[in-house]
């Protein structure tokens, strides 16, 4: 059976309705399509693989894990449903991604921004993923069709045919180039501990996690549909005989921005506070905007129930901190960060919303629960 073929744009699309043939007949009829199509070079492969370090980080595990992680937002970006990604690791950093749920059409143009010629890279994702896998395979079921595309270190080739699967999803597989990631070895516990966390952070997301690097076969499933304040309360119950004194969960949108902020307050003395806070899926040690923001809402919100019930208390940032058990995150876009190395939120809106938002809750949250408010004012309350 001779195949037409039809151009469109740099594209070709394969018609030959291949979804009758066996599945041996596909794939070495695909094999064949490949090897006789066009291969494209992603335009900025050179800057990529030249330059890793200024999008990755280093070339190690965290870098990985960036790379990783940006291609995880964009999916995420482009999906309005639940999704799942079942993941697969195998020996050699060889990694298949299953995406359920993702939004196929979507995908489609961030693959066709690979071929784009333009100055600007809309999908640092993808343009990551392909640049830095020594060889990558995508294969797109949109049904009825069915886009493949191969790829090796930024250069690549995309056939289309027809589909038999019923159901729209997105398999992924790739192997991290070992002239980029030269010493670099996947550890399956370290990746699942990243995976957990970027789960925790999306809360409409569901991860399997599947280890076939050796026979003794280890599976890890992560869902949180409550996000960070799960995580929260897992990091309470980590302390023996711990209990929350106070406990504030804020979720809220201001100005396309998505807050998501647990407070607790423990009855153990800890000389230094539990305080995470992230920007997107990046966690910022350094503090910033957020921090900043969490705690002078807290201040002005205790300083006024202390004003309310005739109280003199001492309060500042230091003694604000103490017996504090804080998760936060904000989501949105644009990201302003201090310094190169993004541990820091430098964003003054968000300091200024933050501040006015916690101050909300926890002065409706004093006016509400006596036993909170008698609880904070005497943990401040100046002792003669």
């Amino acid at each position: 059976m001779e195949s037409k073929t039809q151009e469109r744009g740099s594209v070709v699309i394969i018609l030959n309705p291949l979804n009758k043939q066996k599945r041996l007949e596909f794939d070495t009829k695909l094999k064949w399509i490949m090897q006789n199509l066009e291969t494209f070079t992603c335009k900025w492969k050179e800057h990529i693989r030249k330059r890793p370090g200024m999008y990755i980080g280093d070339m190690h595990f965290t870098g990985f894990k960036h790379m990783l992680e940006y291609f995880f937002e964009e999916i995420l970006e482009d999906c309005s449903e639940n999704l799942i990604l079942k993941i697969d690791f195998f020996k050699g950093n060889t990694i298949t991604i299953k995406l359920i749920n993702a939004d196929t059409k979507k995908f489609l143009l961030r693959i066709e921004e690979l071929q784009s010629t333009e100055n600007k890279m809309q999908s640092l994702g993808i343009h990551i993923l392909t640049t830095l896998s020594s060889d990558i395979s995508i294969a797109i079921n949109d049904q009825p069709n069915l886009l493949v595309l191969y790829g090796q270190k930024g250069d690549f080739k995309i056939a289309a045919t027809t589909s038999q699967k019923k159901e729209k999803n997105i398999v992924i597989t790739f192997t991290a180039d070992k002239e980029i990631f030269k010493d670099f070895e996947l550890v399956y516990e370290h990746i699942n501990t990243f995976l957990r966390q970027f789960a925790l952070l999306n809360q409409n997301l569901k991860i399997i996690s599947t280890d076939k690097t050796t026979n003794e076969l280890q599976r890890n499933i992560f869902c949180y549909p409550t996000g960070i304040f799960k995580q929260l309360d897992y990091l309470i119950s980590q302390h023996p005989y711990c209990l929350s004194s106070l406990r504030i969960d804020i979720d809220a949108e201001i100005d396309n921005y998505i807050y998501k902020i647990g407070i607790s307050y423990v009855n153990i003395w800890c000389d230094m506070p539990l305080i995470k806070t992230y920007a997107g899926n990046i966690e910022t040690p350094l503090g910033g905007s957020l921090n900043e923001g969490i705690l002078n809402g807290l201040i002005l919100s205790i300083k006024k129930i202390a004003q309310k019930e005739s109280i003199e208390i001492v309060i500042n940032r230091k003694l604000v901190k103490k017996q504090l058990v804080l998760i936060a995150v904000v989501k949105g876009k644009n990201f302003q960060f201090k310094g190169s190395t993004k541990t820091k939120l430098g964003m003054p809106k968000v300091k200024k919303d933050v501040t006015q938002l916690v101050y909300e809750h926890m002065k409706n949250h004093f006016d509400t629960n006596k036993n909170t408010t008698s609880y904070i004012l005497n943990k401040f309350k100046k002792w003669e």
